[in-house]
């Protein structure tokens, strides 16, 4: 998984509605330390983006992660930090 700071181009599903677009421009960030549920995960810094809640899954580079929590939404609604798991391998 290519993790760094520079940007990357994902696509987001969610089995409800997401509004147009359905890709996201971001940063991923390893967290090294923390495990859910047996697997790595991973922070996601991007724009605000209405669509992504607590059922939002994001693919990227060939992998689904679902969104576990909305980290941080700035006040002005401007930026967004979600946590996000592989979904390989979890119920």
């Amino acid at each position: 998984m290519g993790i760094g700071s520079h940007r990357h181009h994902v696509t987001l599903r969610d089995p409800d509605e997401i509004p147009d677009p359905i890709t996201w421009w971001c940063s991923v960030q390893s967290i090294g330390s923390q495990v859910i549920d047996g697997q790595a995960a991973y922070l996601f810094r991007g724009r605000y983006h209405a669509g992504i809640t607590l059922e939002t899954q994001i693919d990227f580079e060939g992998r689904t992660l679902q969104v576990q929590a909305i980290n941080d939404v700035d006040e002005r609604h401007v930026s967004m930090v979600v946590t996000a798991v592989e979904v390989r391998g979890r119920k």
